[in-house]
């Protein structure tokens, strides 16, 4: 399962999974992530570790987006069960978005000192004497 399901170009995701075995004896199990194009990753090609029977073993690996578009990151499990192979697929959807453009900066606020003065104009007459306080 991925940590978040939508991220920016550029950011990390990271998939993890839990993985419990409950077959009677220990037993090797691999895991691969199927990465699709658009997206990355810088961990190994492959996971490998040991299940023993009821105990949890978890297995984590980074997903870089490197194009925006909607994808499934699938987590490929193998392991031995009975002298039987088994194999496992976990897919985890994910939503890759394009970066945010930076906004510009605001703008200083104005105060009433930098409007420039009022001209008169329709329904404002200029020959209205001033009144002195």
């Amino acid at each position: 399962m991925l940590d978040r399901g939508s991220i920016s170009v550029g950011d990390t995701a990271v998939v993890t999974l839990n993985l419990i075995y409950i077959g009677d004896n220990a037993t090797q199990a691999s895991v691969v992530p199927v990465i699709p194009y658009g997206l990355a990753t810088s961990g190994p090609a492959m996971y490998m570790v040991t299940l023993y029977p009821g105990r949890q073993e978890t297995v984590s690996y980074p997903v870089v987006a490197e194009q925006p578009g909607y994808y499934d990151v699938i987590s490929s499990i193998s392991y031995t069960e009975y002298g039987f192979m088994r194999e496992l697929q976990m897919v985890s959807p994910l939503v890759v978005v394009s970066q945010s453009p930076v906004p510009p900066p605001a703008a200083p606020p104005s105060g009433p000192d930098d409007q420039p003065p009022a001209e008169p104009g329709p329904g404002m007459p200029s020959d209205i004497p001033k009144l002195n306080s």
